[in-house]
């Protein structure tokens, strides 16, 4: 049986040979070790816990469970189930529908999804940042703030994107490169599998669901037309080397040249250093020059943004190409509320960050072999803001975001002191982790940190029955520094900081592997420590080599309270997973699972 990491290679690099047809794939799936790779990247993620319209769950995931689904797909037994379909509110205040898919189809189509990116990953273009491996949001905004120059701004949104995909143009999409009908066929089941709401089963005939895990991949794809499309245009749109010189500053130049060369005659530098500094004040080329025109571009998932250097007629020209393109050959809209062109004199948002044209004026002195040269930065620059509408919403959960006064939160009281100190920092850092480029983010943070402090201290003082000030003073170490100690089994003392000084935040380059969603890091790696469990045939509890195994999961390891055994166990071991027999498994779930029943001292490991 092939190695998935060899699988997968040799699949990325056949499909950097534009000739070959993938014919073959529908195969792979029989591939078990596949499979657990697809498990193994599934089993950390809570949301695995949720139930699907199958009443099922990934606990109780077992070896059978897969073999079973490789039967079926071999005999063309194989049905996907409908999606659950939820609704979460998004922050225009509409409803987004979630698909939740059934853990069994989950699986087939993570499996499925490794395939395709193995695919299609190497033919992605670069401006594409959405979903991919070791790509994100920063990824995306880091190209943006590169857009040096731009005048004008085409920024767009597709209407309703992932509901209004066109199944059918996507299968022709993906017939391109992949000739194997049973695996186009998979895939047709999977976008044709309808959901159900309320009870009520729904037929989709366009679209794909939000939340599996194969919508991401066929996203990408379907866009990628719209990336080399651009792409076209852009060879075409450029135009000149570079902006011609405007009169004024030739002038000037070439007066200083001259004061230069008298200087040296007569010693007097005062008329050549008042040139150079007029000639620092004065535009170097035409902004308006109509022979030099460059289009810059990045998409984040169905969110693209072009930079124009050009005029207005220009930006309202893509503009208009761009939703004739979708319209015709993809047969997509454009959200006219959302597809805007804006100067960059005006803010614009992006992934949730505010872009505004630099005004202010830099020089940068540097020595050179033919002496000390001073160049002038451009004023086109581009800085990335941390929009005040975004912070204010953040903080009203801690208190009044117009004085920045805290408030004590009752839902926490129930927690211990250290768990409500690491709520506030799982919650501060997650965000402003987020607005790491943002140039004001130092200010605008300790804004909120004073917010999330004072609600910190409140939060505390509410459950000791005791007062801010004592509180504070209680916690204090240093300036602007709040500990929680713990003292380990070991008699250790462990100090937990609370995040409130702008001091603690690492405002630094964002690189490739900084991403802020879950990539698959795993795609070309071995087996991990839950697939050698699950491949040993052993129940962790009894001991038991004989019937089917099957792994017990939890959602988070801190819904374990310790009072029985297996409980015990899972906590000492850090596991949110347990490889059980099928009678063990029962018990447990049944609360009759005893002690008694454990093989003691042969599975400790």
């Amino acid at each position: 049986m092939q190695k998935p990491k060899a699988l997968l290679t040799i699949l990325g690099k056949m499909a950097l040979k534009p000739e070959i047809k993938f014919d073959n794939l529908f195969q792979k799936l029989y591939n078990i070790e596949l499979w657990l790779l697809a498990y193994q990247m599934l089993a950390p993620n809570p949301g695995n816990m949720t139930v699907g319209t199958d009443g099922n769950t990934i606990d109780g995931t077992s070896l059978k469970l897969i073999t079973d689904l490789v039967t079926d797909l071999k005999a063309s037994r194989y049905k996907p189930k409908p999606t659950r379909r939820v609704y979460l509110p998004k922050p225009n205040g509409k409803m987004r529908p979630i698909g939740i898919v059934s853990f069994r189809d989950k699986l087939l189509q993570t499996v499925v999804k490794l395939i395709l990116e193995a695919i299609y990953e190497p033919l992605f273009c670069d401006t594409s940042h959405g979903f991919r491996p070791n790509h994100s949001c920063h990824t995306a905004l880091q190209a943006v703030k590169q857009m040096r120059g731009v005048r004008w701004w085409v920024e767009g949104d597709i209407s309703g994107f992932f509901d209004n995909l066109n199944q059918s143009t996507l299968l022709n999409i993906l017939a391109k490169r992949i000739t194997d009908q049973r695996f186009l066929h998979l895939i047709s089941q999977f976008l044709k599998a309808g959901y159900m709401e309320n009870w009520q089963y729904h037929q989709t005939y366009s679209g794909t669901v939000q939340g599996g895990p194969l919508s991401p991949i066929l996203s990408n794809i379907y866009l990628n037309e719209l990336d080399k499309a651009i792409a076209n245009k852009l060879a075409e749109f450029n135009l000149g080397k570079s902006r011609q010189l405007t009169q004024e500053y030739i002038q000037v130049r070439d007066r200083l040249y001259r004061a230069k060369k008298k200087a040296r005659q007569n010693g007097d530098w005062s008329t050549y250093k008042a040139l150079k500094r007029k000639l620092r004040t004065l535009p170097t080329t035409d902004p308006q020059d109509p022979n030099f025109r460059r289009l810059t571009y990045v998409r984040y998932c169905d969110d693209w943004l072009m930079g124009v250097i050009g005029s207005h007629r220009d930006a309202l020209n893509l503009k208009e190409w761009i939703g004739n393109y979708l319209k015709n050959t993809l047969q997509l809209e454009l959200s006219v509320e959302k597809t805007l062109v804006t100067n960059t004199k005006k803010r614009v948002r992006f992934l949730g960050y505010d872009l505004k044209r630099w005004n202010g004026t830099r020089h940068l002195t540097y020595k050179t072999r033919h002496g000390v040269k001073t160049q002038r930065t451009t004023n086109y620059q581009l800085t990335l803001l941390l929009p005040p509408d975004k912070l204010a919403k953040f903080g009203q959960e801690y208190g009044n975001t117009t004085n920045w006064q805290g408030k004590h939160r009752p839902r926490l009281l129930n927690l211990s002191e250290l768990e409500i100190l690491l709520t506030y920092n799982a919650e501060v850092r997650g965000f402003l982790n987020y607005y790491a480029l943002a140039t004001n983010l130092k200010k605008e943070g300790s804004k909120l940190l004073w917010l999330t402090t004072n609600s910190f201290f409140k939060t505390i003082a509410n459950k000791r029955k005791s007062t801010f000030s004592r509180v504070a003073k209680n916690l204090k170490r240093g300036v602007c520094r709040y500990v929680i100690s713990l003292t380990k089994p070991d008699g250790t003392l462990k100090e937990y900081e609370l995040v409130a000084s702008t001091r603690q935040l690492h405002q630094t380059k964002i690189s490739q592997a900084g991403i802020d969603l879950k990539a698959n890091t795993v795609k070309y790696s071995g087996r991990n420590e839950l697939t050698k469990r699950l491949l040993a045939q052993t129940c962790e509890w009894c001991g038991t080599q004989e019937g089917v195994l099957e792994v017990h999961h939890i959602r988070k390891l801190k819904d374990l309270k310790g009072r029985s055994k297996w409980e015990q166990l899972m906590i000492a071991r850090k596991r949110k997973t347990q490889v059980l027999c099928q009678s063990c498994h029962v018990e447990l779930h049944a609360g009759r699972l005893l002690e008694s029943k454990r093989a003691k001292g042969k599975l400790e490991s």
